[in-house]
């Protein structure tokens, strides 16, 4: 096993850990032991257990845009893909909200990581936008309209409402709510029938 993917393991390992636990409950001990491995194996690649959360959140943050870019490129219709990647956001606020919440209440997060998070949003936003275009060459949206504002309009509604949902509500959004976020945006950047007669 290369180096690399031992490391990946013990990030893993670690977001199940810290996930359960919490950032004060959790020791190193106890990712070695979800990851299989001994204590100091997981010291040869971190110097801290803060280096290791703030590394687990960085690489989740990672795997979330590699997951959004795998899910918009398997093709099906432009509505198809916003409602699976709003399904995707809300499920993905669920299952980090306890580690956004360690990092929130206890402060872990550096300024480091914010710029990492901040990169990340940006990226996820290009690979929208590449999406926009393809749909604009499709004539699925609008070509007047300008990609990097749709892309902004749907990653906004996407985040905002099933996040608020998810965090707030404490529930899942229902079918009916993905449907009238594809509503809401395709009748902004949507091709209407009448513009195919033009």
């Amino acid at each position: 096993m290369t180096k690399e993917r031992k490391k990946t393991e013990i990030l893993q390992a670690a977001g199940k850990v810290f996930y359960i636990k919490g950032f004060e409950g959790t020791k190193v001990d106890d990712v070695a032991k979800e990851a299989g491995i001994g204590k100091g194996t997981v010291y040869e690649y971190f110097d801290s257990k803060q280096q290791l959360f703030e590394e687990m959140a960085v690489y989740n943050c990672e795997e979330h845009g590699r997951n959004i870019q795998d899910i918009l490129e398997k093709g099906g219709s432009f509505k198809e893909k916003i409602r699976v990647l709003a399904k995707y956001q809300a499920e993905l606020v669920k299952e980090h909200m306890p580690i956004a919440r360690m990092m929130s209440c206890s402060k872990i997060m550096v300024r480091e990581m914010g710029a990492v998070f901040i990169e990340q949003n940006i990226r996820v936003g290009e690979i929208i936008k590449k999406q926009v275009v393809q749909a604009m060459d499709q004539g699925e949206v609008r070509a007047d309209i300008d990609p990097e504002f749709a892309s902004a309009a749907i990653m906004g509604i996407i985040m905002q409402y099933c996040g608020k949902k998810v965090i707030f509500a404490e529930a899942m959004p229902e079918e009916a709510d993905y449907d009238k976020i594809v509503q809401i945006l395709m009748s902004g950047i949507g091709i209407k029938p009448d513009d195919n007669r033009r």
